[in-house]
């Protein structure tokens, strides 16, 4: 009866041993069935009303500018007034999401801009409205360097952390996220070899160090993610995302 008992008691441990085990590594492998679509559009740094706005601003720059065509800048006025409007309403896609304050910044100086603009054309001040016709022109460049990638083999790689970032890695889609690590693998390839422009070029090295950091945190998130340990892999992600915002800041 005493030996009973004792088998009995074995059992019951071995099958809660078996029990929390099991639970640890549910933990480990948990996958969300979420599956959310990320569409082309979120992922693509561009905002459209940016780049409706340009068509008059370069008529306004290239034509009524140097030609001091007061007549023309006074024609153009209003439809520079309404695609400031639809801008000022324009939403950044999710992946500029870390540039909205300097977007909102941006916007605030082109509307007063505008504003001095409209000023200018009432009084009928010649000399004051080809100013602020340069001023709104040089806002306006300042927006658009504010989205625009300096590298574009950063912002092919950036896609991709993106996706694993906001959406893969939260939910711990695990397949998903392998799917990303590799994506990004065969990104970094080109941005190694990325030149700066010439007006950046004294940074060049820097930029070369910051890349050379992002790829080795990248190779380590890829032996992790060969594994199913969730915390691990989640703070191999989170040491490459801030190695990007690294290589990001030589620009700044």
């Amino acid at each position: 009866m005493k030996n009973l008992k004792i088998c009995a008691l074995l059992s019951l441990l071995l099958l809660t041993s078996f029990f929390l085990f099991s639970c640890q590594k549910a933990e480990d492998v948990q996958v969300e069935d979420t599956h959310a679509e990320i569409s082309q559009e979120e992922t693509t740094a561009s905002v459209p009303a940016l780049n409706d706005l340009h068509e008059v601003i370069y008529q306004m720059w290239h034509s009524a500018f140097p030609e001091k065509d007061y007549a023309l800048i006074k024609e153009l006025l209003p439809q520079l007034a309404s695609l400031t409007e639809k801008l000022d309403q324009a939403e950044l896609p999710g992946i500029l999401r870390d540039k909205k304050e300097q977007w909102d910044e941006g916007k605030g100086t082109i509307k007063t801009t505008l504003d001095n603009l409209h000023k200018a054309v009432d009084a009928d001040n010649k000399e004051d409205m080809l100013s602020q016709v340069e001023a709104f022109h040089s806002s306006y460049e300042r927006l658009v360097r504010t989205i625009s990638p300096v590298v574009p083999e950063l912002e092919a790689f950036h896609q991709e952390l993106y996706k694993l970032y906001h959406y893969h890695m939260p939910n711990f889609e695990l397949e998903l996220i392998r799917s990303d690590v590799a994506a990004m693998q065969e990104k970094v390839v080109p941005l190694r070899t990325a030149q700066l422009s010439t007006r950046l070029a004294s940074r060049q090295e820097d930029f070369q160090a910051v890349v050379d950091n992002l790829e080795t945190e990248l190779n380590k998130l890829a032996e992790s993610v060969k594994t199913s340990k969730k915390q691990e892999i989640a703070d191999a992600v989170e040491r490459v995302h801030t190695a990007y915002q690294n290589t990001e800041k030589i620009f700044d």
